[in-house]
Parts: C-alpha cells; sequence; structure tokens
C-alpha cells in the first residue's frame, strides 16, 4: 500500500514535532488540605482597600461684634467707654459703669437715648438691647448717644414692676397735626394703643400708633407749643420705613402734671408690650419672672371682646373637590377633562 496515502497508523514524519517548542501553559498548582483531602486552588491575595474617612464640615461660629461706645454720664463733660455687643442691654451697661466707682448702687439710673436728631430723650429700660436702640438711628449722623441720668422713673420700668395687664390714660392734650398747627384733642391710651377724638365720646376717633412699635419721649428742643409740657410719640423702629415723618413720629402738649402722666402711663403700657411680645429680652438673665400683682387684671374690656369673637379667615376658600361629593364626576369642576359617566365623547 502507498504510504503517501498516510492509511498506515504505524509510519510517522522524521521530522521532529513542534508541541515540544511550545511553551508549556502555566497551570495555578493545587495544594491538598491535610485535614479534609480537598483540593484548593491558590489565588493571589486581594490587597487591602483602605476607607477614606470623609471630613468633618467645620463649625460655624458665629463672630462676636464689638463696638467702642461713649457713655455720657449726668451730662455732656463727662463719659465712659463701654463695649458693647448684640446681646448687651441697658442693665449691663449700669452694672459696668457701677463697678467702675462711676455711679453709686441706688436703683434711681437709667440709661437714656438721646435722640439729638430729633431734639428728643427717652429712658431705656434695664432689659432692652442697645443693638435694637442704635438700629432706628440715622447712621449718617452721628449726633444720637447714651446717657446715664437719675430719673423717679426708674423703679416703675423696671422689670419687677411690670403689670399683668396694660394700663390705661384718658385726657384732653394739644396735639400738632402739623407743623406749628396744634389742635385740641381727647387722647385715649387703651388696648396697647393710643386714640385721638375731638371729643370725649370718642365717636370720631381715630387711630394714632401702636406701642409694639412706638415709645414715648420728652421733647428736649424748644417748641412752640400751647402748653409748658410737651412731649412725642416716635416709632421705635428706622426712618427709612415711612413715606411720611408725620406717621413717624406725633408731638403733643399739655400741662406738667398730666404730662407726667402721660409719659408714665404709655412708658409702663410699652414695658408690658416688650414683655409679651419679646420674652427673649427677659429670658437672658434667667429665672422665673413675676409680674406686679398689685395691678388690677383686665376685664370685660373692649379688648377682651375683640379677642373672643371667632377668628374669620383674611381670605373665603372654598373647600376642597371630593369625588364623593359629586356621583359621577372624576375631575375638579370647571376643568376641561370634566366628564360623567355616560358622556360621549364628540
Amino acid at each position: 500500500m502507498d504510504g503517501r496515502n498516510g492509511s498506515d497508523p504505524h509510519l510517522r514524519s522524521a521530522r521532529p514535532s513542534e508541541d515540544n517548542r511550545r511553551p508549556t501553559p502555566t497551570i495555578p498548582r493545587a495544594s491538598t488540605d491535610q485535614d479534609t483531602g480537598q483540593r484548593i486552588l491558590q489565588r493571589p491575595p486581594i490587597p487591602a482597600v483602605e476607607l477614606i474617612q470623609p471630613r468633618a464640615a467645620p463649625l460655624h461660629i458665629a463672630r462676636l461684634t464689638v463696638t467702642q461706645q461713649r457713655v455720657f454720664i449726668g451730662d455732656m463733660q463727662r463719659f465712659n467707654m463701654v463695649e458693647i455687643t448684640d446681646n448687651t442691654t441697658a442693665g449691663d451697661v449700669i452694672a459696668l459703669v457701677a463697678s467702675q466707682g462711676s455711679l453709686d448702687h441706688t436703683p434711681v439710673w437709667m440709661l437714656f437715648e438721646l435722640a439729638n436728631d430729633f431734639g428728643m430723650e427717652r429712658p431705656i429700660r434695664s432689659y432692652e438691647l442697645l443693638r435694637d436702640v442704635t438700629s432706628s438711628w440715622n447712621k449718617d449722623k452721628l449726633l444720637n448717644a447714651f446717657v446715664i441720668r437719675r430719673t423717679y422713673l426708674a423703679p416703675s420700668l423696671s422689670r419687677s414692676n411690670i403689670p399683668t395687664s396694660s394700663p390705661t390714660h384718658r385726657g384732653y392734650v394739644e396735639w400738632e397735626s402739623k407743623k406749628g398747627k396744634w389742635s385740641k384733642r381727647w387722647m385715649e391710651l387703651r388696648e396697647h394703643s393710643l386714640w385721638l377724638s375731638k371729643r370725649d365720646t370718642g365717636k370720631d376717633e381715630t387711630f394714632l400708633c401702636s406701642l409694639s412699635n412706638f415709645d414715648a419721649y420728652y421733647v428736649t428742643r424748644k417748641h412752640k407749643s400751647p402748653k409748658p409740657f410737651v412731649f412725642a410719640i416716635k416709632s421705635t423702629d428706622n426712618l427709612s420705613l415711612f413715606e411720611e415723618v408725620s406717621d413717624y413720629l406725633h408731638v403733643l402738649s399739655c400741662n406738667q402734671k398730666d404730662g407726667e402722666k402721660w409719659m408714665e402711663a404709655i412708658l409702663v403700657a410699652r414695658s408690658y408690650v416688650l414683655f409679651q411680645e419679646r420674652h427673649i429680652l427677659f429670658a437672658k438673665s434667667g429665672g422665673d419672672f413675676t409680674p406686679n400683682p398689685n395691678i388690677v387684671p383686665r376685664s370685660r374690656t373692649r379688648g377682651q371682646s375683640i379677642s373672643t369673637r371667632p377668628i374669620q379667615p383674611l381670605v373665603n376658600v372654598s373647600a376642597p373637590f371630593s369625588p364623593s361629593a359629586t356621583a359621577g364626576v372624576v375631575f375638579e369642576p370647571g376643568s376641561l377633562l370634566a366628564k360623567r359617566k355616560g358622556d360621549v365623547m364628540s
């Protein structure tokens, strides 16, 4: 038989095989676990992953604003420099100046706001923040200042004498309706506000201002008036919030005795409003606060009768749509998609 046909399996070529020249593939060596007898394939170790801890966010520390302020004592001839922060009260300033030996420890000293741009001043209650006082000042006119003085109003305006209800007062005063024009008016202090009318019947009364953002001031600048005692009701906000100065400031006049009564009544009523609306002013010194129990609480007053009325919404809003209210309605009434069951689309 012809060997070229390759039919004889015993015949092999004399040419060396190429299989011996090929590299032998590397096969992972297997080891035998002596305890279990199982074959375990050795694998390369997995590198450990380093866990990166997230950086903590930096704490936000509020900056404490400290300003140097002159505080005059008695008059404008003597002053002490005081550091004032956003949390400094008038009582803090009195205590600091007293610790420096400039005041005696009698409870008749109060810090006054000198609103020299309007020619007036007022006593600042010991719990009032000086930041709130200076925020109403005109920063372009460096006229206003603080001064410490003795005053008979110190006991009435102390924290311990805040009444349990807002005081009321009424009587005739001269009201400067326009600059240089005075009109006799019946004025009433009630419901934490001031009201004016031409007669004591109050039928034509008009609202003057609310003590939520108005306070009483002594007028120190010479003012031509029909009565010797001149005082003012001025806003504690900045003048830039008002379109007309006549809404920002109201000047009144009466005799000396009546004027002192008006000043004390308005200042005490303002103290009551501060206590009710700004509890943060009283939380600084800590402790429980007990109003003066000697003042009779309000009862059956107009303010109380108003507060008992049912509260009405500012805008009448209809009740939300409910599918159960209208049996066959699927969508909101008035919607283009509103269809009743059985309707056929055209």
